[in-house]
């Protein structure tokens, strides 16, 4: 999944949370967006792969992309430097526990893909896949092109309607501008898609 549907797609299913819990702050959604992306630190090619080299070719020369990053040991061994950053710093546990929601977000979506994920490693090499081999998607495929509209549509009308008083004015203004980039990308690249397979 690209990083830009792990993105939306997380923070539309935690913007509700946060806000009937009272913990729509902008370091909260930050913290789920940086969560929503941390397992793909396991591939130097991806978003934050590219932003971590030399931590990301260490990882994915040990254990490749979807191993242990991609489990639930994953999100256990992701707890420990969160917990040092919960007691050593103003990082509060609600910070905290928004960053490993993105983290198993993105390890729940990642699980609906046709491959799966090795939840169970090291333990078990066995790969799940959530849909069954029913409901899935491939990476760059149009099914996630869907996916990726419909949860940034969500997602931007989750903000419109909760309002953003920690964000201030131009932040609605930018993720806007974002929003109609993503969106004008989407339709193209559905066409385009489209397209191709009709001249097959």
């Amino acid at each position: 999944m690209k990083y830009t549907t792990h993105l939306t797609t997380s923070l539309s299913v935690c913007l509700p949370v946060l806000v009937t819990t009272g913990n729509f702050t902008m370091v909260n959604v930050a913290a789920v967006a940086f969560g929503s992306l941390l397992p793909d630190i396991d591939e130097p090619r991806s978003w934050i792969g590219r932003r971590t080299r030399g931590i990301s070719d260490l990882i994915h020369m040990y254990f490749g992309h979807r191993g242990i990053t991609h489990s639930l040991l994953g999100v256990i061994l992701t707890m420990i430097p969160v917990l040092l950053l919960v007691t050593l710093t103003s990082f509060s546990l609600t910070n905290g526990s928004c960053l490993i929601a993105g983290y198993f977000l993105h390890l729940i979506e990642d699980s609906f893909s046709k491959k799966g994920i090795k939840w169970l490693l090291p333990l078990s090499d066995k790969s799940f896949q959530s849909g069954f081999n029913v409901i899935y998607y491939s990476y760059n495929s149009i099914a996630e092109d869907i996916i990726l509209l419909l949860s940034a549509f969500i997602m931007f009308f989750e903000f419109y309607l909760y309002g953003m008083p920690s964000f201030g004015d131009r932040a609605l203004i930018d993720i806007v501008n974002v929003m109609i980039s993503w969106i004008e990308k989407i339709i193209s690249s559905l066409i385009n898609s489209f397209m191709e397979q009709m001249n097959v």
